[in-house]
């Protein structure tokens, strides 16, 4: 059985919203990667070519077009009923970047070692907004099909 949608448009919306939201949990699963490769590499459980600084500067381009894809990627918003929801959903995304940001300066490539307080507090924030997106997707679902 299917669910009438109040707006027409907001089928499309969601389509393409799923779609965005489906390259970001591609980010976020090769953030993750990094993040345990960089404990590999620590550890030394490693590949002789693997060393923080590589890592960190592979990183930081993935983390470059992870900034790209959230300011230009994100659907455009069909009715003024989800304004607060796309506002909303795109702060925690900025706020889940800089959250990346920590925890890439959290590898020190000079000195070759990982400052573990940093990345803890960074992983914090990072399961803080993956939290709140999933809340801003149950509101949404909410005033859609509500």
């Amino acid at each position: 059985m299917t669910h009438p949608v109040k707006n027409g448009n907001i089928g499309q919306y969601y389509i393409k919203f799923n779609h965005f939201l489906a390259r970001f949990f591609i980010f976020d699963r090769v953030f993750r990667e990094f993040a345990e490769t960089s404990v590999r590499i620590e550890s030394g459980d490693c590949l002789v070519a693997e060393n923080l600084p590589a890592l960190k500067c592979d990183w930081e381009r993935n983390f470059h077009s992870f900034n790209y894809f959230i300011q230009s990627e994100i659907p455009a918003v069909p009715s003024r009923d989800y304004q607060d929801f796309q506002e909303s959903v795109y702060q925690i995304l900025k706020d889940y970047a800089n959250a990346q940001r920590q925890l890439i300066n959290a590898i020190d490539d000079e000195a070759e070692r990982i400052h573990h307080d940093q990345v803890q507090l960074a992983e914090g924030k990072i399961r803080e907004c993956k939290s709140r997106i999933n809340d801003a997707l149950q509101q949404i679902v909410t005033v859609s099909f509500g």
